[in-house]
């Protein structure tokens, strides 16, 4: 009985939308894994696959171990992560954030974070946190327009979770045909790019 019990306050590890292999990291952080409260993003890889961009994030430490406290209370704000995709590589379209800023010619804005959800008495469900995943297009000024979001209770094909990754397989977007869809992923002051190779 106990053992039912640990088993729902974990949550099931999803199985991987893609596989890596060998492939190398699109992004590579300096991050000193295990330094303070919120995780940190240690790699992105990303790739393109049947036209859809499948991005996953390494963390510096279990993703459940940064949303769950000891006892299995969930917690909010302890992961976050934002990531900017230029779909076109071309940094003349999409925001203009500056001619120094390397966000600047994204097109869509990815940010991944946790929402902790009470225990539900009545429902007889435990308290819980959930993976949640917000993308938006990106005007020339910056302003943001809702494309998709969703969680990984409620999108499985979509968002998983596994060890210390986080994988997404984003909607469709208009991604071009060329090699080269950059990404910028942001964290405080510090901001980080690199392409998706086929």
């Amino acid at each position: 009985m106990l053992a039912l019990a640990f088993l729902l306050l974990v949550p099931l590890q999803g199985r991987p939308l893609f596989y890596w292999g060998a492939r190398p990291a699109v992004i590579a952080t300096e991050a000193e894994p295990g330094q303070g409260v919120e995780a940190q993003v240690l790699e992105v890889h990303a790739a393109l696959d049947k036209g859809d961009l499948v991005v996953r994030l390494t963390f510096d430490r279990p993703v459940h171990d940064a949303i769950y406290l000891p006892g299995g209370v969930p917690v909010s704000g302890r992961l976050r992560a934002i990531l900017y995709l230029d779909a076109d590589a071309d940094r003349a379209t999409g925001w203009d954030a500056g001619p120094d800023d390397l966000r600047t010619g994204t097109e869509y804005r990815l940010e991944v974070g946790v929402v902790a959800l009470g225990a539900d008495e009545e429902e007889k469900l435990p308290a819980q946190a959930l993976v949640t995943a917000f993308l938006a297009s990106l005007g020339r000024e910056g302003r943001r327009k809702s494309l998709w979001r969703g969680d990984d209770a409620g999108a499985p094909e979509q968002i998983v979770v596994h060890g210390e990754y986080i994988e997404l397989r984003l909607p469709p977007l208009e991604m071009a045909a060329k090699e080269g869809v950059r990404l910028v992923l942001t964290a405080g002051e510090r901001i980080w790019n690199g392409r998706v190779r086929r």
